[in-house]
This record gives structure tokens, C-alpha cells and sequence, in this order.
């Protein structure tokens, strides 16, 4: 074969994968996820169901039943405790936000103020081009606080419209877990045998890959996530900020985003501390954003040693294509799953590419 069609055979199989993984995400995902949780913490729990068959000499329902249990009680504990607090903070944050949009006026002629001293030193120039930029601003920036603060509600109450189907998903995942965890072995059995002999070879090297890389580089990533919202939650209380899980919580989401980190939000977010003169905050939040960035530093060489990960224009090329396709929930996806044909390309499972 010409290096031209091993080329364009390369090329057309490698978007073909691309598109059945935009495929899946985006149309498959949804309706599957249940059942696709289902089996994945039916495979975490498999250890323990068997360790507690052998050790207590019991049936596998039994054993199945019990483990299940155990890890729903507390998942479903600690997303309980968080929900009611994230709850609590969001009814809060609703009931300010009509005062805090009042209140905008004179909080941006108050930083206008700011601004004014700031720039009575500068040049001419710069002043002219400040004065346009500030009488613009004025102009507009109630509109768009007006604006963002309808958005938000709006985005909160489609979420509370959203309630009944959270409900039916979390039931249909419960259940879906029982069923899965009982007949764990005859399901993986089944699915065994839909495959072709050859497949069934590059699917368990596929499956060793998957759970010596892939799972180890997850775990390594809810790690520091969990690190990262450890810090700021700390972090909050100890300001003692308003909504402080709220704020904790979106900012870890923020950083678990590939390239993004959180001085995305708290740099921004301490800028405008300063111009507004609460110079304080702006020092803690600065002071925070340090701590976090060694408590990151320190443990992401220990976590993530040996895998291997996604260049950054990669990472943002993946972001940006994910985003457009699949809305926010496709900026972690399809980096994961680049990620994951970049681990079974190494491992010679798939040749996308040289």
C-alpha cells in the first residue's frame, strides 16, 4: 500500500472514532448512565463481595446485597449533607440577590471612585481612552448586571424544574446497582460473548490498560479536586465568607477543568477586591490561591507519577471541540476520552496514529 491510503485509512478510522465518541456523549451517554454507573460500581465493589463470600460462606446475594448497601449508605450520606448545605447556601444567595442587584449602582460608582484615584497619575492618553472605557461602562453595567442576575435565576430554577428527572435517575441508578451487582459475573459473561474471538483479545488488553492507567489517573484527579475544595472550603470559613461550600465547590469544578485552575476565579475575584478597597479579602484571596497552588504542587507529582497526559493545546483543542458539540459537560469528557485513545494507542490495543 501507498503511504497515501495508509494515510487516508489512518485518517478516516481516527474520525470515525472521534465521531462515535461524539456520537455516544452526546446522544447515548444520557440514557445510559444509569446502568453504565451501575456496572462501574458493580466492578468496585466485585473485590468485596467476593472477600465477603469466602469470608462469611454466604451466597452471593446476600454478600451483593450487603456491600451495596453499605457503599449506597454512604454515598448517598455525604451527597445528602452536601446537598442540604448546598440547599441552604443557594436559598440565601436567592434572597440577596435582588439587594446585592439594588446595591450595584452605588457599589460601581464607589469602584469608578477607586478607579479615579488609581489613574490620576497617569498619562494623558491613557486617560482619555480610561474616560471612554469608564463612560461606557456606566452605561452599560447595570444592564448587564441586571441581565446576569436574570440569567442566574433562570438557571436556577430550570435546575428545581429539573428535580422530578434528578429523582428518576437517582432510583433508576439504585436499583440498576442491585440488579448488576447480583448477576455482576453473568453480565460480564454475556457481554463476552457478543465479541468476536479477536476482540475479546484486544478488549482485556484494552481492559488492563484501562484499569492501570485510565482508573489510577481518575482516582488521581478526584484526589486533588477533593484536595483543591479541601483548601478553599478551609480557606472560606476561615474569611468567613458568605456561601462559602458554594463558592468552594464551583471554583473545584473550575480547576478540574483541563488548563483552567483556580486563579481563573480567585484572581478576578481578589482584583476586584482591591478595586472596590476591601484590600483585606483581596489579600486572602491571593494568600489562598498560594496555599493551594503548593498543596496542588505537592501532590500532583505523587498522584499522577508515570501517567501520562494530555499536551495543553490538546487539552484546549479537546476543550473547545467538546464544549461546542456537548455544552460544559463535554469539556471533561472529551478530553478523558482523547486521553483514553491516547493510553490504548500506547499500549497497542488501536493505531490511530504514528
Amino acid at each position: 500500500m501507498s503511504q497515501l491510503t495508509v494515510f487516508l485509512q489512518r485518517t478516516i478510522t481516527a474520525l470515525l472514532w472521534l465521531g462515535g465518541a461524539v456520537a455516544f456523549f452526546r446522544w447515548l451517554l444520557a440514557p445510559l448512565l444509569p446502568f453504565l454507573l451501575a456496572l462501574a460500581l458493580s466492578a468496585m465493589v466485585e473485590p468485596l463481595v467476593q472477600r465477603l463470600r469466602r469470608w462469611m460462606r454466604v451466597r452471593r446475594a446476600f454478600a451483593a446485597g450487603l456491600v451495596t448497601t453499605l457503599l449506597l449508605l454512604v454515598l448517598g450520606g455525604g451527597a445528602a449533607l452536601a446537598l442540604a448545605r448546598l440547599t441552604m447556601e443557594l436559598r440565601q444567595w436567592s434572597d440577596r440577590l435582588p439587594r446585592l442587584i439594588a446595591g450595584f449602582p452605588d457599589m460601581w460608582n464607589g469602584l469608578l471612585d477607586q478607579i479615579e484615584v488609581w489613574y490620576a497619575s497617569s498619562p494623558t492618553l491613557l486617560r482619555s481612552a480610561l474616560d471612554l472605557l469608564a463612560e461606557q461602562l456606566m452605561e452599560e453595567g447595570p444592564s448587564l448586571a441586571g441581565a446576569a442576575g436574570t440569567w442566574l435565576m433562570g438557571e436556577v430554577s430550570s435546575l428545581l424544574a429539573a428535580l422530578p428527572d434528578v429523582g428518576l435517575f437517582l432510583v433508576t441508578t439504585v436499583l440498576a446497582v442491585y440488579f448488576t451487582s447480583l448477576s455482576y459475573p453473568a453480565i460480564l459473561a454475556f457481554l463476552k460473548r457478543q465479541l468476536p474471538q479477536t476482540w475479546q483479545v484486544k478488549c482485556r488488553s484494552a481492559a488492563r490498560c484501562f484499569r492501570s492507567t485510565i482508573l489510577k489517573w481518575l482516582r488521581a484527579e478526584l484526589l486533588l479536586i477533593l484536595a483543591t475544595f479541601v483548601v478553599l472550603l478551609l480557606g472560606f470559613l476561615w474569611m468567613r465568607l458568605d456561601f462559602a461550600l458554594l463558592a468552594a465547590v464551583f471554583i473545584a469544578l473550575v480547576d478540574a477543568l483541563p488548563v483552567l485552575g483556580t486563579g481563573t476565579v480567585l484572581f478576578p475575584w481578589a482584583a476586584g477586591c482591591f478595586l472596590t478597597g476591601n484590600t483585606q479579602r483581596g489579600l486572602s484571596l491571593l494568600t489562598l490561591y498560594a496555599v493551594g497552588l503548593i498543596v496542588h504542587t505537592l501532590l500532583e507529582p505523587r498522584l499522577l507519577a508515570g501517567q501520562a497526559d494530555l499536551p495543553p493545546i490538546t487539552a484546549l483543542l479537546a476543550m473547545y471541540l467538546g464544549f461546542h458539540f456537548m455544552g460544559v459537560g463535554g469539556m471533561i469528557l472529551l478530553p478523558i476520552v482523547l486521553l483514553l485513545l491516547k493510553q490504548f494507542q500506547d499500549a497497542g490495543v488501536i493505531h490511530l496514529w504514528k
